[in-house]
């Protein structure tokens, strides 16, 4: 039984407070039984009382089958207790009496607690043993584990998570999810297959929330319920939950809202649908209704008529203005083919605008992705000040392209949605309230005479006319005819 002093001590050196330490103790005596013949994974999941209470009877043990047996690589649960442990920190630094406890304490903060880097190390080399200790590996290796890793996470902690579905969706999207993401991989690579700092770069550049599909899984298979989030130094992943139906995120291309939630940490969760072409119209009048106002993080999707998917995200309030606005938050992106994220290079602000069209980047008379007043003959340039440069389109396309479809969606969690939209429902009250006084005058005679229309050009004939004896009425066309008879 470890000591309160000997928890302390270890909770000086590793990121865990006081519960997670004792329910790490706890699950590392279950490794360390050699009685108990189940397998890694299951000893971790079924280690923690809080599972039986989440999950009764023997439901966990269940769901860990069908996430070892289905829905995760063979042999995933042996390469990532043998990532777990390579970390060397123990060897050269450890204080601790249980060299095999702070080992496995290590390997744990690895997954998730240490850094993004550290997970991403760990992900690596579970490719790695999967495909027997490789140096290079294959893209599609590397996505189609993180992708198995997020649904896998769902399947660990959510009581309503359907895993006969997940299992059917993940069978039948094996050959064509995630194309996207394996092609990004690909390009940073000489050959078809990558190495390990290739990896590394790639997350780093495009896809920074990669890592948290790890550390998602791991967490919640350790802690299983949500209460200690907020100590986690890494943002949890969680698949988009779209509120409305998408015209976008259907068939083949479902797998790439995947790849959207891997851009940013405030893409996953509820997604709630602001504008779509096919539900709001398409018209630049309809979609700036829709938008102006809200205030908090958004996406904005496009397809292209050549099926083509890019797209702008932004954190900041949608409003008109003359002027560019935003905030380093902003980044512009290829969904499909190809996912490429171009973030902010710092050098110039240009980040959004916002008037008769709609623009990114670039400068009021080019910016680089634009949207003009009539939504047709738009245009994704390659480069700019404000965004790293790069293709918004594949390389054999043109700049300009025609609107298939687009949508604007709301993102960054319950609580920042529901803001957002009330400060939309408060900005649109405030411009009802605002027109509605310029067309409501109570006293009109002072309209008259502010605009004093007798004194100009528009009724100028009346004085002229008067006293003139060849102007007079015409009663059988009715009104005035100047008889030069006379």
């Amino acid at each position: 039984m470890t000591s309160q002093a000997e928890i302390n001590k270890l909770a000086e050196r590793y990121p865990f407070v006081d519960e997670e330490l004792e329910q790490l103790i706890r699950c590392h005596s279950a490794l360390c039984d050699i009685k108990n013949t189940d397998s890694f994974l299951t000893k971790i999941a079924l280690s923690s009382p809080y599972s039986y209470f989440f999950l009764p009877g023997n439901e966990m043990r269940r769901r860990i089958e069908i996430v070892e047996g289905r829905i995760l690589p063979e042999g995933f649960g042996s390469c990532l207790r043998a990532a777990m442990s390579v970390d060397l920190f123990v060897d050269c630094a450890n204080e601790g009496q249980d060299l095999s406890l702070e080992r496995f304490l290590e390997g744990v903060a690895d997954c998730g607690q240490r850094g993004h880097k550290e997970a991403l190390r760990v992900i690596w080399d579970c490719c790695s043993y999967l495909a027997g200790f490789e140096d290079a590996l294959k893209p599609s290796l590397v996505v189609d584990l993180c992708y198995r890793l997020a649904f896998a996470a769902d399947v660990t902690i959510s009581p309503e998570a359907d895993a006969k579905s997940i299992i059917e969706k993940l069978e039948s999207e094996r050959d064509g999810a995630c194309l996207s993401l394996e092609k990004s991989l690909a390009q940073f690579g000489k050959t078809d297959l990558i190495d390990k700092q290739n990896f590394m770069t790639w997350a780093e550049l495009m896809v920074p929330q990669l890592s948290s599909t790890l550390s998602t899984f791991v967490h919640n298979l350790l802690f299983h319920t949500k209460w200690t989030r907020h100590h986690l130094n890494f943002v949890p992943f969680e698949y988009p939950k779209l509120d409305h139906m998408s015209s976008i995120f259907v068939g083949r291309h479902c797998s790439n809202l995947f790849a959207l939630a891997l851009t940013s940490p405030l893409m996953g969760g509820k997604w709630h649908n602001l504008y779509s072409f096919e539900y709001h119209g398409n018209s630049m009048n309809r979609l700036q209704y829709s938008i102006l106002g809200f205030s908090g993080p958004s996406v904005m999707v496009i397809e292209t008529e050549q099926g083509h998917i890019l797209g702008a995200f932004l954190n900041t309030t949608w409003k008109k203005s003359k002027e560019f606005y935003g905030d380093s938050n902003a980044f512009i992106f290829q969904l499909h083919p190809t996912l490429a994220v171009f973030n902010p290079t710092g050098n110039e602000t240009n980040f959004i605008h916002l008037l008769d069209g709609l623009g990114f980047g670039g400068t009021k008379d080019m910016p680089r992705l634009y949207i003009p007043a009539s939504m047709e003959a738009c245009n994704a340039g390659v480069m700019d000040k404000t965004f790293r440069e790069g293709d918004l389109l594949p390389g054999d396309a043109l700049e300009k392209f025609n609107i298939k479809s687009l949508e604007v969606w709301a993102v960054g969690g319950d609580d920042v949605i529901r803001n957002g939209l009330k400060a939309r429902g408060d900005w649109r009250a405030l411009t009802d309230s605002t027109i509605y006084q310029a067309r409501v005058i109570k006293d009109k005679s002072s309209l008259v005479k502010d605009i004093n229309l007798l004194d100009t050009s528009l009724y100028k004939h009346l004085s002229e006319a008067r006293g003139r004896a060849e102007f007079r009425v015409d009663e059988k066309h009715g009104g005035y005819v100047l008889d030069r008879s006379q």
